[in-house]
């Protein structure tokens, strides 16, 4: 196992919708990104676990989401052409955790996206997202070798909206932020299957 970083995914309002705040806030659209380069001249299959720890519904907000996975989106460009890969989350018996497993080519570099499904349009209506957790990457034995060197580089990236069905760009209200998050040894792993 490699921890990579935690991950914070949001679709739910910037500040509390009462008093002032409420006039003031947005809503924020928070995904996870993950650069991955391969520096090695072979493939390598790769596997992203994503642990997340899901609203206590019986303790809290019985309508928190997420309630499983199906409530996530993601995606894998691998092509650099925002071809999005068939690759999908398969979670694994512990109910917490999904993998997500690929073919990286051999020199190449693809981006992973864990975001809320803002394709749910109940998901959007309801804006009451927030799941937070950490990925671990696995090297797998069907790749061009038992060691693997890659570049990782993971970031939030985030867009606020007042509205995002508004008929003209001042009612949606756009803005942009993204940061990176803290990974151990300067982004570079070393990877074993074993």
């Amino acid at each position: 196992m490699t921890l990579v970083s935690t991950f914070e995914v949001l679709l739910k309002p910037q500040l509390p919708p009462v008093g002032v705040a409420a006039k003031l806030s947005r809503k924020v659209i928070q995904g996870y990104f993950l650069t991955i380069a391969n520096v090695n001249f072979f493939p390598v299959t790769l596997s992203l676990v994503f642990t997340v720890r899901f609203p206590d519904t019986a303790v809290g907000d019985p309508t928190a989401l997420p309630q499983n996975f199906d409530d996530f989106l993601e995606a894998l460009d691998i092509t650099g052409l925002n071809e999005i890969s068939s690759a999908t989350l398969v979670p694994e018996f512990v109910n917490n955790k999904a993998r997500l497993t690929f073919t990286l080519p051999a020199n190449a570099t693809g981006l992973i996206l864990l975001q809320a499904n803002i394709l749910n349009p109940a998901l959007r209506a309801g804006a009451n997202f927030e799941a937070r957790g950490y990925v671990e990457i696995f090297l797998s034995s069907l790749s061009g070798s038992d060691t693997a060197t890659l570049i990782l580089t993971p970031e939030h990236r985030g867009t606020f909206f007042k509205d995002i069905d508004g008929a003209t760009p001042d009612k949606v209200g756009l803005d942009q932020i993204a940061y990176a998050l803290p990974v151990s040894n300067g982004g570079i792993f070393r990877l074993c299957n074993s």
